[in-house]
């Protein structure tokens, strides 16, 4: 099943339904003011990192914040749709040629990962099990939730994956524009807006597609399922054009309340060493697929921003929406990461098992000691 990084750092509870409290709407309004002055400083992916750090600031030191569950799957629908709209026969194309790539690829982000692991087991001193769930790029709700079935611990797994997801968007389209590479994927930069007619239908065909997603049982069928519909009309001819910039932003801040939304003062506070170790270990894997992206860029021909895209450990939507803001393979950039989510979503409890009999753990372990000695 497909997957993306579905929020769940917080347990569900009653209320999450209900309207946020009058306070809430203070972060919100910050948010708005803070997202549109890093868009006016032509900041990359500005109305989701604006968001992210104001909500992400007040939630830790205790302030109610803004970011309401329907947000969030409009956002998702939002931002699937107008990924979809990219999604063309020559792009699908491109995808099915680029396929074993990308699954070669993901099979070494999970092989990394499990290297990372063993040093992030013993410097936040975590079993290896939960380690590696904590390391290992999947959904955010999925590894928690594999994880304690097979006797890991949540909470770590919980606040190490919401560490990498905030970690990448915040780094990644820095990174890219500040080292100067870019793709060639200029058309949606040259296309017309939606007009309203047509805009309802690519929603509409995001919708259906997000129902279908639902019916097989996806793991994130909002935003994957969004793109599949939305995407499926865009390849036959059916939509053309781009998302209009209001509605494209409105996605990206509903995006970042969420990512910041999962930084509770009370885990914060809990687990300071822990948010410390594990941003230095993401950063560490983060930087090994970053090598991994040039292996791929100089093998093939996918330029280097659009692979380093693909196989960063960051999460499914935000990278592609990265993608599409700095007008790069975004299709592309899309399929790296639903097939890792599929590799690891699916597969992960038999990852580490094929890791613990085959001593990879062990091994790096020794290797490390002997280093250090």
């Amino acid at each position: 099943m497909t997957a993306g990084p579905e929020a769940a750092a917080a347990k569900p509870s009653p209320g999450r339904f209900r309207l946020p409290p009058p306070r809430a709407f203070i972060s919100l309004a910050i948010s708005i003011v803070v997202g549109a002055l890093a868009a006016w400083l032509h900041v990359p992916l500005a109305w989701t990192l604006g968001p992210l750090v104001v909500t992400a600031a007040m939630s830790i030191f205790g302030q109610p914040v803004f970011a309401p569950l329907l947000g969030r799957r409009f956002g998702q629908l939002v931002i699937g749709t107008s990924i979809g709209l990219s999604v063309t026969a020559v792009v699908l194309e491109s995808i099915v040629a680029f396929l074993p790539v990308i699954v070669v690829t993901s099979l070494v982000a999970v092989l990394l990962s499990g290297v990372v692991s063993v040093f992030f087991a013993h410097f936040a001193r975590l079993d290896r099990k939960t380690a590696f769930f904590a390391m290992v790029p999947g959904g955010l709700s999925e590894m928690a939730n594999i994880g304690s079935l097979v006797g890991a611990h949540a909470e770590p797994i919980a606040v190490s994956q919401a560490m990498r997801v905030a970690l990448l968007v915040l780094i990644m389209p820095q990174l890219i524009v500040s080292l100067g590479i870019h793709g060639d994927i200029n058309d949606l930069a040259v296309q017309a807006y939606l007009t309203w007619p047509m805009l309802f239908a690519a929603l509409g065909c995001g919708i259906v597609g997000i129902g279908v997603a639902w019916l097989l049982r996806f793991n994130n069928p909002w935003m994957i399922g969004a793109l599949i519909g939305a995407g499926a009309a865009t390849s036959i001819g059916l939509l053309h054009g781009r998302m209009p910039y209001w509605l494209f932003a409105t996605g990206q801040m509903f995006m970042g309340l969420a990512i910041g939304a999962r930084f509770r003062r009370e885990m914060v506070m809990r687990l300071p060493r822990l948010f410390a170790i594990s941003t230095m270990h993401t950063l560490a894997l983060a930087a090994m697929l970053l090598a991994v992206a040039f292996t791929v860029s100089s093998l093939t021909r996918l330029d280097f921003a659009s692979a380093a895209l693909g196989t960063s450990p960051g999460g499914t939507t935000e990278m592609a929406v990265t993608a599409q803001t700095l007008h790069l393979s975004v299709g592309l950039v899309t399929a790296f990461h639903v097939v890792r989510a599929f590799v690891v979503n699916g597969f992960a409890t038999r990852f580490y098992a094929l890791f613990e009999r085959i001593r990879l753990f062990d091994t790096v372990a020794n290797w490390a000691a002997l280093r250090k000695d």
